[in-house]
């Protein structure tokens, strides 16, 4: 169906770049692929080359995995929150703008 499949999940992957004003935290001993952040390393070596993971590896992945997990859900609690309150601040303007609503 794509003549150039193999090329386009070649490209697929997104570059890891670690900026001048940052340290380099860990390098991949698979592709050698450099990471500003040990948490970004980890995730990749689980996600990538799961199959050659150590038991070590393989706990990092699992507890960078567990953190990730545990500050998206943070972050989506902080959103709902947000609607929440815009929601709110949303219908008390439009019951002031009534004419005074229920205040």
């Amino acid at each position: 169906m794509f003549p150039d499949a193999d090329r386009r999940d070649a490209h697929a992957a997104p570059e890891t770049a670690v900026r001048d004003d940052e340290t380099v935290a860990a390098v991949c001993p698979y592709c050698r692929r450099p990471f500003a952040e040990r948490e970004a390393h980890d995730l990749h070596l689980g996600e990538r080359h799961a199959d050659a993971c150590s038991a070590a590896e393989r706990d990092a992945y699992d507890a960078a995995r567990e953190a990730e997990r545990d500050a998206l859900f943070y972050y989506h609690l902080r959103v709902v929150a947000a609607l929440g309150v815009l929601y709110a601040v949303t219908v008390l303007l439009y019951m002031v703008a009534l004419g005074g609503g229920f205040l």
